[in-house]
C-alpha cells in the first residue's frame, strides 16, 4: 500500500497484487470507494490490504472504473461475493462488462474469462462524484476504449488526474481502441490544469509536471507505429 495523496492510497497494482493487475486506488474515509478494482488474481491481495485498513470487503460503498478491462475490473465479482459494492463505469462500455465480452473486455489477452458484472451507476461526462471531502470530476475520454474516463480532482492544494488508460495504455481493434478519437480526448486533457497524475500501470507513484508531461506525449502520440512488432533483425 503506497499514500499517494491525502487519504488517496494505491492498493493495487502489478507490484503489489499481482503482475497482471492494473493500478487500484482507494480513497479512505466513511465512504470508503475504488477508483479501479484489478483482477480476480489479484484480489486476495486486495482484501488483505483492506484488513490492514481495518476494512472488511463489505465495507466498500462502490468501484468507480476508468473502464471496462479485465485487469482493471474483474476481481469485482470476488468483492462481490461478499459485498454489495456499487459498480460504476461509463454507458459505453457497460454492455461488454454485463455480458463478460472476452474480446472488448480485453480478458483474450489474459486467457482467462471476464465475469459478468452488474452495473449499477453510469459515469457521463461533466459529472462530479463526492467522496466524502473529495469531488471527483468525470471526463469522458474514449481512445483506449470507448467508455474510458479520467477523474480530475483537487486534493490538498494539489491538482490530480486520475488518468487509467487514456495515458500509456495499449490501442487493440479487438477491444474497440480508436485513434481519432484518442487523440481528441489528449485535446480535452489539455484543457485542464493538474499538477499531478497517476496512470493505469507502471509507476506506483504520483507523477510530477504532468501537464507538461501529457503535452508531450500528444506531440508524439501516434505519429508512427510498427504492426509487426519484430526486431530489424529477426527476419
Amino acid at each position: 500500500m503506497i499514500r499517494l495523496l491525502g487519504e488517496l492510497w494505491l492498493v493495487g497494482g502489478q507490484l503489489l497484487t499481482h503482475p497482471w493487475d492494473a493500478s487500484s486506488y482507494l480513497i479512505k474515509g466513511d465512504e470508503p470507494t475504488f477508483i479501479d478494482f484489478g483482477s480476480t488474481e489479484g484480489y486476495p491481495a486486495i482484501k488483505r490490504s483492506l484488513g490492514a485498513f481495518g476494512y472488511q470487503p463489505s465495507d466498500i460503498k462502490r468501484v468507480l472504473a476508468t473502464h471496462g478491462h479485465w485487469d482493471h475490473l474483474s476481481g469485482v465479482a470476488s468483492l462481490r461475493a461478499e459485498s454489495d459494492t456499487e459498480l460504476w463505469i461509463h454507458e459505453a462500455d457497460r454492455a461488454q462488462v454485463e455480458c463478460g465480452d472476452f474480446d472488448m473486455t480485453s480478458a483474450f489477452l489474459y486467457d482467462r474469462p471476464f465475469p459478468p458484472l452488474r452495473v449499477d451507476g453510469t459515469l457521463q461526462h461533466g459529472q462530479i462524484i463526492e467522496v466524502g471531502d473529495v469531488q471527483l470530476h468525470v471526463i469522458h475520454t474514449p481512445g483506449h476504449t470507448a467508455g474510458s474516463v479520467c477523474f480530475w480532482t483537487e486534493m490538498h492544494g494539489m491538482r490530480l488526474l486520475i488518468a487509467g488508460d487514456t495515458i500509456s495504455g495499449g490501442y487493440h481493434p479487438r477491444i474497440g481502441s480508436d485513434l481519432a478519437a484518442w487523440t481528441r480526448s489528449l485535446d480535452r486533457l489539455l484543457e485542464l490544469e493538474f499538477d499531478v497524475m497517476t496512470i493505469g500501470h507502471y509507476p506506483p507513484r504520483l507523477i510530477f509536471d504532468a501537464r507538461h508531461r501529457v503535452a508531450q506525449l500528444r506531440e508524439r502520440f501516434a505519429a508512427y507505429f510498427d504492426p509487426w512488432f519484430v526486431l530489424a533483425d529477426a527476419g
